[in-house]
């Protein structure tokens, strides 16, 4: 779930700066990008926290793009 979370917001984040790019960074559709990506965060922010909880370590994540997609190692 968590790999499920981090490739949402890395997508989104590409979304995000290329149509701030293209429109401005106050367009509307960026700024909503920006929402949903703050969303997710908290979600995994949460996620994280209750896995100290219990006493789990969160797993460290690393990610590469390839053809326009973000895959988590």
């Amino acid at each position: 779930m968590r790999d499920v979370l981090l490739e949402k917001i890395e997508l989104l984040r590409q979304r995000m700066v290329s149509m701030g790019l293209e429109f401005g960074l106050d367009h509307p559709e960026v700024l909503e990008y920006s929402k949903k990506i703050d969303q997710l965060h908290n979600e995994l922010n949460q996620m994280d926290h209750n896995l100290s909880k219990v006493g789990k370590k969160k797993q460290s994540y690393c990610f590469y793009i390839l053809d326009k997609k973000a895959y988590f190692v």
